[in-house]
């Protein structure tokens, strides 16, 4: 188990960020009984996938897609085709 202060620095993100997500349901926490948050290391994971996902030009609501195991593979294809024609037309 992590406090949200050890994974933002484990994930190079800051605290507000971590709690922002967990606001949204990207991440999840329980409360200790000393009042810190606790994460585990499914968070740890979610949240590096999080990250690879959003370097891959996706939104934070297309990322929780993703992470809710609810996206259709097309929301995805369409991602890539506009990343593809955004780095061609750089190109040209």
């Amino acid at each position: 188990m992590y406090r949200i202060s050890e994974l933002a620095t484990k994930v190079g993100l800051s605290r507000s960020t971590l709690l922002y997500y967990e606001k949204l349901g990207l991440i999840s926490s329980t409360r200790q009984a000393n009042g810190y948050r606790a994460c585990s290391d499914q968070d740890l994971q979610q949240l590096k996938l999080l990250q690879q996902l959003q370097s891959a030009g996706l939104t934070l609501k297309e990322c929780q897609a993703c992470l809710d195991t609810r996206i259709d593979r097309s929301l995805l294809l369409q991602r890539l085709m506009r990343c593809l024609r955004q780095l061609f037309s750089y190109r040209a």
